[in-house]
């Protein structure tokens, strides 16, 4: 067994990383960070090769959150440990087991916690990834689904969502209550993600959410008009599809 814990951080923030690590150094001597990232598409590389018993990770994270990035991991043994700056995401639900959620600031008596946690948990170090993923698996069952954007992760009903467009890599996603959010994940991914939920890619920029669909035209090549008065066009070689979908 080894002596120290060996951890690795991502966070895209430099000082999220510097002051975490200064913190572990300090308060946890039985922690060694062996490497930190600020690019988690770097990290999920590199991670497997550095076998870490802990990892630390930033939610809110552009390219890839937190959440997407420990779900890539899944088959490794690690123990992870969520940080965030943000606190809407219920806390107490992600405390169990060897995992912990911290929030930023970190408190140096909340980090001390959670790497006991860890440590109680060597005997059997895949309980915590397992348990996480059941956790959100629990969560897809209560139907929300996570949207990670520059200002956060939001979570949302599908049915909150009225439609789709991508603006190259990007994803906006219009909202019943009026706003926008965009989203670094592609719309051929919300297009996996809610395909059983009602949604439907009538273009190759355009998912919408048929439980919105106000009006369907034909002419002009046939077009769709959503609750919020959204026109978007149906591509030629979708337009059968879409018509047996909504059941014409």
């Amino acid at each position: 067994m080894k002596d120290k814990l060996h951890a690795v951080i991502v966070d895209d923030e430099v000082k999220g990383i510097e002051f975490l690590q200064y913190t572990l150094e300090k308060q946890c001597p039985e922690v060694q960070v062996v490497k930190t990232f600020t690019a988690p598409l770097e990290a999920l590389e590199e991670i497997p090769a550095l076998k870490p018993d802990i990892l630390f990770v930033d939610v809110e994270m552009p390219r890839m959150n937190g959440f997407e990035l420990v779900e890539k991991l899944s088959k490794l043994k690690i123990q992870i440990v969520f940080t965030t700056a943000y606190n809407e995401f219920a806390l107490k639900a992600f405390r169990v087991s060897a995992l912990d959620y911290l929030l930023k600031p970190i408190d140096s008596d909340e980090l001390k916690e959670a790497v006991q946690k860890v440590l109680d948990s060597r005997e059997n170090p895949e309980s915590g990834i397992q348990e996480l993923l059941q956790f959100m698996k629990a969560q897809q069952g209560l139907k929300k689904i996570h949207i990670s954007t520059e200002k956060g992760v939001y979570f949302l009903e599908p049915e909150e969502i009225i439609y789709c467009t991508s603006d190259g890599s990007y994803c906006e996603l219009f909202l019943t209550d009026g706003s926008k959010l965009v989203s670094s994940k592609s719309i051929g991914e919300f297009e996996k993600l809610l395909s059983e939920k009602g949604f439907f890619r009538i273009h190759h920029s355009s998912l919408i959410n048929v439980h919105h669909l106000k009006k369907f035209s034909k002419v002009d090549g046939g077009f769709v008009e959503m609750v919020n008065g959204a026109e978007l066009a149906v591509s030629r070689r979708k337009k059968d599809e879409f018509m047996e979908f909504i059941n014409l």
